[in-house]
C-alpha cells in the first residue's frame, strides 16, 4: 500500500512537472513569436532603413537570445523596449495593456479600423485615478496629478513617491483595474526620510481624450497678485482640435479674457499640436463688435494679443515642441522651463496579434528645416526642477509667475 501511494505520488508530480514544462514553452514558443513579429515589422517600417540594413540583424540576434530566457510579459516587455531604444528614435517602444500610454495611443488613433477591431469597435476605456507617474532610480514618483482628477481630490500631490498600492508594487493599470469605484490605499512618501502615510483613492474608467479635456477644463484658473491677473491653462493633451478649442474659448470668452497676461502649460501628458495652433497669436485677425437690438454690445476676439509663457519640460514632446520651437523662433511668446524631449519624429501605431501595440517611428521631420530630434528647444529662461519630494512645489510656474509681474511692471512704468 506504501509503495503504490508512493508511485502515486511521484506519477502526480510528474504530471505537475510536465504541465508546468508544457506550460512554459507554450509561453515561450508565444514570446518568441510576438519577438519575430515585432522585428519584422521594424524592418519594414522603421523610417532609418540604412540604419536597419547595417545594424539591426545584430541587434535582433542579441536580444532575441534574451527572448528564450525569459517567462513573463514584464521580462518581454523590458527586453523589447531594450532592442527598441538602440534605434536611439523617439516615438518607438512596445505597449501591453498594462501600459497607460496604451489607450492614451490608442484613443488618439481610434480612427484606424484595426484600432477599433483591438477594442471590438467599443470606445476605449481605461482605469485611472489621474496621475502621470515617472520612474526615477528604481523609485515610482508622481509627476504630475491631473486638474479635477480623483487623486488631486484625494490629496495626492506631484513629488509624492507610490510605495505600495493596497499592499502591493504600484503598476498603472494592473493596480487600479479590479477596483474600479472602489476606494484603493495608495502608500506615499512625501519626504525620503519620512514614514508612509496613506491615500484613499477611487479609479474611475474614462475615456483617456476625455480625462485630458476635463484636466485642462478643470486647470483654468486667473492668479491674482499684486494687482495684476496672471491666466493659467494646463494642456496635458494636444492631440486634437477640441484642445485648441477649449483654449480659444478660455481666453476669448471665459475665465481667462479680462487676464493681462497667459501661462500655457505643455508640460506632461502628450504631444500632436498642429502648427497652425500657433495661429492664436496673430495680430493680423480682426475682432468682432456686435450689438443686439437692446442695445447690449459683445466683443469676440479669438486672438491671444497679450505676454505669454509656455512652461515646457522634458516631456514636452512631438507637437507640443514644434509650437514651442515656433513661438521661440518668432517671439510668439517666453519659453521658461527645461530643455523639451527632442522628440519629433512621425510615428503609426501597429496593432499586434496578441494585442498588443508596437508604437513605431516610419517618417523623420524636419521643423522649418531644423532637425529637433534628440535636440529639442531650449528655453529663454531655465528652470531646472527636481520632482523628487517637492511636496507640490512648482517652481518652473512660480518662476512664470514672477517673469510676468517683472515684465508687466516695467511695460506699466
Amino acid at each position: 500500500m506504501k509503495n503504490f501511494l508512493l508511485i502515486l505520488i511521484i506519477n502526480l508530480c510528474l504530471i505537475g512537472s510536465y504541465i508546468f514544462n508544457s506550460n512554459a514553452q507554450e509561453n515561450q514558443m508565444s514570446y518568441t513569436a510576438l519577438f519575430e513579429e515585432i522585428c519584422q515589422i521594424v524592418e519594414k517600417n522603421f523610417y532609418n532603413t540604412p540604419f536597419i540594413q547595417k545594424n539591426f540583424s545584430s541587434i535582433k540576434e542579441r536580444y532575441a537570445l534574451k527572448v528564450k530566457t525569459i517567462s513573463t510579459q514584464t521580462d518581454f516587455s523590458i527586453i523589447v523596449n531594450s532592442m527598441l531604444k538602440e534605434l536611439k528614435a523617439s516615438h518607438t517602444y512596445y505597449l501591453s495593456s498594462n501600459d497607460y500610454e496604451y489607450y492614451h495611443l490608442a484613443s488618439i488613433f481610434s480612427y484606424l479600423p484595426s484600432i477599433q477591431q483591438a477594442f471590438n469597435n467599443k470606445d476605449i476605456m481605461y482605469p485611472t485615478i489621474g496621475i502621470i507617474a515617472e520612474t526615477i532610480d528604481d523609485h515610482i514618483f508622481i509627476a504630475s496629478v491631473l486638474s479635477g482628477s480623483n487623486a488631486e481630490k484625494a490629496g495626492l500631490l506631484c513629488g509624492d513617491e507610490i510605495i505600495a498600492v493596497n499592499g502591493s508594487p504600484y503598476e498603472p493599470i494592473n493596480s487600479l483595474k479590479e477596483n474600479i469605484g472602489k476606494q484603493v490605499a495608495f502608500s506615499i512618501k512625501r519626504n525620503p526620510n519620512a514614514n508612509t502615510q496613506t491615500f484613499l483613492v477611487t479609479p474611475t474608467l474614462i475615456n483617456p481624450k476625455t480625462e485630458m479635456l476635463e484636466a485642462e477644463r478643470s486647470s483654468i484658473r486667473v492668479i491674482e497678485i499684486q494687482g495684476r491677473k496672471i491666466g493659467y491653462i494646463h494642456l496635458y493633451s494636444y492631440a486634437g482640435q477640441e484642445y485648441q478649442d477649449e483654449l480659444i474659448s478660455a481666453f476669448s470668452q471665459g475665465a481667462l479674457k479680462d487676464a493681462d497676461a497667459l501661462i500655457m502649460d505643455l508640460r506632461y501628458g502628450l504631444g500632436g499640436a498642429d502648427p497652425s495652433y500657433l495661429n492664436i497669436f496673430n495680430p493680423n485677425i480682426p475682432v468682432i463688435s456686435s450689438k443686439d437690438s437692446s442695445g447690449n454690445i459683445s466683443v469676440y476676439d479669438s486672438q491671444w494679443r497679450k505676454p505669454a509663457v509656455f512652461l515646457v519640460n522634458k516631456t514636452s514632446r512631438s507637437g507640443k515642441e514644434i509650437l514651442v520651437f515656433g513661438a521661440k523662433k518668432y517671439k510668439l511668446a517666453t519659453i521658461i522651463g527645461e530643455r523639451t524631449a527632442g522628440a519629433v519624429l512621425g510615428a503609426r501605431l501597429f496593432p499586434l496579434s496578441n494585442g498588443d501595440f508596437l508604437y513605431l517611428a516610419g517618417k523623420s521631420c524636419l521643423i522649418d528645416g531644423v532637425d529637433l530630434e534628440g535636440i529639442g528647444v531650449a528655453p529663454d529662461i531655465e528652470v531646472p526642477m527636481d520632482i523628487r519630494y517637492c511636496q507640490g512645489k512648482d517652481i518652473q510656474l512660480e518662476r512664470a509667475i514672477n517673469f510676468f509681474l517683472e515684465t508687466l511692471s516695467n511695460e506699466q512704468s
